[in-house]
């Protein structure tokens, strides 16, 4: 019985990590994430994986694995729980964040969520699924054995091997040995730092690098992470311990993750190190406020702090604000605004210095030692661009591997294992970006193009009066524009495009001008023409026709 997996996001990309299992009888899935937008989907707030082959195997599928709590692979899981009714593993950190994701996004069914812990493993359809410990940049992260009729299959989530987390066990390195003892089959590798050498910094070496940091400040310190970054919240609320400073916390999303870890014992904050009241004065200097909004976003918590718009605090000449989280790409925009705005503000800013920050992804020496651990027949690189992917391949062959055993596949990709041989089929399934707005609504990709188009060419609608019996122009069209020129600064040029459109019409004939559809499709037509030649651009062309 043959085994195919199939990406539906995550690999050629960073977010909307999803992929599935399947075999002719059933199947899993391993994820399922968003991602952000782009700057180009306007009015777009999240993005998500196509789910429409899961749709295809609804009935196959026979459970639901979390490697972990990031929204990039449990972001997208409440679209998913509608679609499929099928049990939901994971770790009781990540389940209890999604289980906050129904309360926003009530499922039309109930949900089964099932906690997993390291070594134990369920039976679920074709397939044998144990969770395996290891260190992450949130609490609760897991790997996966699967084993499958093909044999032993290894999905590594994200993962690092940091000798000295801040709480807990470093990585279950042991499992992963003893499983490529008895021989694994497939590897499905976390590529995020696949062109980092090395190896990652240790989580507990980042409340070090910030000690210094607390201890220069005289005036209060704003503080910015993960919101779910649960370990470098705990190394905060030591050092504002250590250093006589009180917390307060920012951010719905903030408190609400760090409600959740108390409850489960993973953080703990002393009830004399938490601040008094709903507001932090500003002349409060031994204040500390962890707020979200590292990444810069326009209604984050920071954002609407260094706006002044916040009602929980401002920023004051004396205050320090930390960014202790590494810019994800394409957000660097929208951290230098807020950043701006605290430097207007007087703030002193602690950005990308050495230390305050170290990623939660395998370095190339962590990647080499996976590698050496599982000794596996077969290899898909997984989470990432697609030159991540590429340089965790090189990689794999690097480290013995047969180049044609290293699938190197992206999302809509279909690999499959049968036997000795593995392979990549002809076959490819829906593998797009679904768009949605905060509402909670689809946004068509249609719409979004239009946006774009808007955005970068503007917009004309001409309206054109005609006469039907005379099969001529009422009086001369009327031009509107938006983001293409200024109507009354160019007139000449108007007087020009309603020339245009005087001769196009002239030259007519009486059926063609009785047509309206034909009417709009030659205005359309020849302004599309005119303002490509004359300007470089393709504006939206509208063309209105009123029949008198």
């Amino acid at each position: 019985m043959s085994l195919r997996i199939i990406p539906l996001g995550g690999l050629g990309e960073f977010g909307r990590n999803t992929m599935v299992f399947e075999t002719g009888r059933s199947a899993i899935i391993v994820d399922c994430g968003m991602s952000f937008p782009e700057p180009s989907t306007l009015g777009v707030d999240v993005v998500l994986p196509d789910l429409t082959y899961v749709e295809s195997i609804r009935e196959k599928v026979h459970g639901i694995f979390l490697t972990h709590g990031h929204e990039d692979h449990i972001g997208a899981v409440p679209y998913l729980a509608n679609i499929v009714d099928a049990p939901i593993f994971g770790r009781p950190l990540t389940l209890a964040f999604v289980k906050e994701k129904f309360v926003e996004m009530p499922p039309a069914n109930d949900v089964d969520l099932r906690v997993i812990r390291p070594r134990e493993a369920v039976e679920v359809g074709d397939f044998r699924v144990e969770a395996i410990h290891v260190t992450h940049s949130i609490v609760d992260a897991a790997a996966f054995a699967i084993q499958t009729p093909e044999g032993m299959v290894i999905h590594t989530g994200d993962y690092k091997f940091d000798p000295t987390p801040v709480a807990g066990p470093p990585s279950d390195l042991a499992r992963f040995g003893q499983l490529g003892d008895e021989g694994v089959t497939l590897l499905v590798g976390d590529s995020t730092n696949s062109m980092s050498p090395g190896v990652c910094g240790s989580e507990s070496s980042v409340g070090r690098s910030l000690e210094k940091y607390f201890e220069s400040s005289e005036g209060r310190i704003f503080f910015t992470t993960f919101a779910s970054h649960v370990h470098r919240l705990q190394q905060v609320v030591e050092l504002a311990e250590e250093f006589d400073r009180r917390i307060w916390l920012v951010g719905r999303s903030l408190i609400e993750n760090v409600a959740h870890a108390e409850r489960l014992g993973y953080l703990s904050i002393p009830r004399h190190v938490r601040g008094d009241g709903k507001t932090v004065d500003d002349d409060d200097l031994d204040a500390v406020i962890i707020c979200s909004g590292s990444q810069g976003e326009p209604n984050s918590s920071l954002a609407r702090i260094a706006r002044r718009e916040h009602r929980v605090a401002t920023v004051v000449p004396g205050d320090m604000v930390i960014f202790s989280a590494r810019t994800i790409p394409g957000n660097e925009r929208s951290v230098m605004h807020v950043i701006d705005h605290l430097l207007d503000s007087g703030a002193e800013i602690v950005y990308e210095q050495e230390g305050i920050h170290v990623s939660g992804h395998a370095y190339l020496e962590e990647l080499k030692t996976m590698f050496t651990l599982t000794r596996p027949r077969f290899f898909i690189p997984a989470h990432g661009s697609r030159l991540n992917l590429e340089r965790h391949a090189e990689v794999a062959e690097a480290m013995g591997i047969e180049p044609n055993a290293v699938l190197r596949i992206v999302n809509g990709d279909v690999a499959e294992i049968d036997g000795d041989v593995a392979r990549i089929l002809d076959e490819k399934v829906p593998a797009g970006r679904v768009f949605v707005d905060r509402e909670q609504e689809e946004v068509p990709t249609l719409v979004v193009r239009d946006r774009q188009h808007l955005g970068e060419d503007g917009f004309v609608i001409v309206v054109a009066a005609i006469d039907q019996q005379a099969g001529e122009l009422v009086r001369d069209p009327e031009i509107i524009t938006r983001g293409v020129i200024h109507v009354d600064a160019n007139q000449a040029f108007i007087d020009e495009v309603r020339k245009l459109l005087r001769d196009a019409m002239n030259d007519a004939s009486l059926d063609e001008i009785r047509d309206v559809e034909n009417v709009q499709e030659m205005m359309r037509r020849e302004l599309k023409r005119f303002f490509r030649k004359r300007l470089g651009r393709r504006p939206m062309i509208l063309p209105v026709v009123w029949e008198m």
